[in-house]
């Protein structure tokens, strides 16, 4: 199968990479690593008035009425830069399950808004016990005559405390639920930690406690929910596996060119032939990643069946997971102790390599729902 860049997606591509390298350099990288809301108000409106917020967002709600193939490629990018901010989170994952289960008053306000950038809104995903087993969520909710009243707590929010909107399901009567949460804005008690992150990006644990939402936040059916966190779980790990694999062939591109020059015994250690097959399983690995993340979006672009679309991006991000972890530390050992200094990049891509790998499902998660889908 060819997933060669079209005219359009090439024009993606080169802007996004130009755009990037000027913006978001590794100066930048580290200081939206070391800042509260993890990156900027104006590289986030800046994004926005780009159209890349909106890429996948139908044009009826201010975007451009791409697919993922497309969105894919502005994501390979995202990972080459390391840029920051909840692109995955907002403009992939919470954009697409809105589009996909919300009501047409949901749709043209949210939707609206984060095509344009003035909304951010989040998933939470992640259960008490640090599982993406749904139910595993600490979240409970019950009907009220004035709507729903939500206590319980939400770990691990990606961007949580920036979020105007997180995207949570919780147990009811009838069953899961995801609930649309304004926590900014929100009725009720509502406290928001921050977790310290191995990736720099912030994360935070939300404890609400008789949080009082409308009935008009509950996105798709209520007892529906489990449909609507598949989605969002299949959506992320598709995008974090083609951000992964941006990450992957930068490290890769850096250290071909570090051991180029590194000089030892008066060559480079790019002459020896223990470098060389690790610069051609690093590269061969980057290329066997490529091809499985490229092909997890174009199911999800093509409208694969279900089960075989969850089959497909298992692939990718058990291989996003496995190969790119590799790849940081071949790096490493062909970096030798520079690698692991603080004034080096390359720590920065390793953090974030290991850190993404727990995102929307882990290699054991995916290695499961590989052998339940076959």
């Amino acid at each position: 199968m060819d997933f060669g860049l079209n005219e359009t997606q090439e024009l993606i591509r080169s802007s996004a990479a130009e755009y990037l390298s000027d913006r978001s350099p590794s100066d930048f990288v580290r200081a939206m690593a070391a800042d509260e809301q993890g990156y900027t108000d104006d590289f986030w409106r800046e994004i926005g008035e780009l159209g890349w917020l909106g890429l996948i967002v139908p044009e009826e709600h201010s975007g451009s009425g791409m697919d993922m193939s497309d969105m894919a490629v502005l994501l390979g990018e995202w990972g080459t830069a390391l840029a920051p901010g909840p692109l995955v989170e907002s403009a992939v994952v919470s954009a697409s399950a809105i589009s996909e289960f919300g009501s047409d008053v949901q749709k043209q306000d949210w939707l609206t808004s984060i095509a344009t950038g003035e909304m951010v809104a989040v998933p939470s995903l992640v259960g008490m016990d640090g599982s993406t087993d749904p139910s595993a969520m600490g979240v409970r909710a019950s009907e009220t005559s004035n709507g729903w009243v939500i206590s319980g707590t939400s770990r691990f929010v990606p961007y949580g405390n920036s979020a105007d909107l997180v995207l949570m399901p919780a147990e009811t009567d009838a069953g899961m639920t995801v609930f649309a949460v304004p926590v900014k804005s929100a009725e009720g008690t509502v406290n928001v930690n921050r977790v310290k992150m191995a990736s720099g990006a912030p994360a935070c644990d939300i404890d609400m406690n008789e949080v009082v939402v409308p009935t008009a936040t509950v996105v798709g059916e209520v007892g529906g929910g489990a449909d609507v966190v598949d989605h969002m779980m299949l959506y992320g790990a598709a995008a974090r596996a083609t951000q992964m694999v941006g990450a992957g062939s930068a490290v890769t591109d850096r250290t071909i060119e570090y051991v180029k020059e590194r000089r030892q015994f008066g060559r480079p250690i790019g002459a020896f032939q223990v470098i060389q097959h690790y610069m051609a399983d690093m590269a061969t690995k980057v290329k066997s990643a490529k091809h499985l993340a490229d092909r997890s979006a174009w199911a999800l672009s093509a409208d694969v069946d279900g089960v075989m679309a969850s089959r497909i991006v298992s692939q990718a991000k058990w291989s996003a997971n496995t190969l790119m972890h590799d790849i940081v530390w071949k790096a490493h050992q062909s970096h030798g102790a520079i690698g692991f200094t603080w004034e080096h990049d390359l720590h920065l891509y390793t953090r974030r390599v290991l850190s993404w790998r727990a995102d929307f499902g882990d290699s054991d998660s995916h290695i499961e729902n590989l052998g339940r889908t076959l």
